[in-house]
């Protein structure tokens, strides 16, 4: 089967499932240790030729194995492993035929909808607009971005995109 169509509400549903299954009622949300619960092995690399995270399912264990790229940047890693993680908890490996170290399976049309709902569910889990929302209601200006920005553990890109988003502004 192919992927044909952005899936944003199954993405923002898979997300706010953890955050309630693990309890979690402010930020940062502990992606690693949710990736762990989940039974996902994690890994780093700092491999110069391979500067993402990478997702694989150990089809013989029947495990997930994410190997996140060290960027020296924490939220950007911690966005990665996310979004990662929502490769995994959307069914990718399980619903599609995706692409292998071997072999590319998908264009490119397909590979950004599987990445698009990665990205949607990594937003949600990490930065839930619940929670934005009612911080960005008590700040009274964008001058404590960064404070916001190390609140959630994220990239300040990442923060920027999700008030965008959700048309948050000061």
């Amino acid at each position: 089967m192919k992927p044909c169509r952005i899936r944003e509400d199954l993405a923002r549903a898979k997300a706010k499932s953890l955050v309630r299954k693990y309890n979690i009622s402010t930020p940062p949300v502990p992606v690693e240790e949710i990736a762990r619960q989940e039974g996902v092995i994690i890994s780093s690399h700092k491999t110069s030729d391979l500067k993402c995270a990478v997702a694989l399912k150990d089809r013989k264990r029947g495990r997930y194995v994410v190997s996140v790229y060290l960027s020296g940047d924490e939220g950007r890693d911690r966005w990665s492993l996310a979004h990662e993680l929502g490769h995994i908890k959307l069914g990718h490996f399980e619903i599609y035929d995706v692409d292998t170290l071997a072999k590319d399976k998908l264009n490119d049309a397909e590979r950004y909808i599987l990445d698009k709902e990665a990205d949607i569910f990594a937003e949600e889990l990490l930065m839930p607009a619940e929670w934005l929302r009612e911080i960005m209601g008590i700040v009274s200006d964008f001058t404590q971005i960064e404070e916001i920005k190390k609140l959630f553990g994220v990239s300040l890109g990442a923060l920027v995109n999700r008030l965008e988003e959700l048309e948050i502004s000061a």
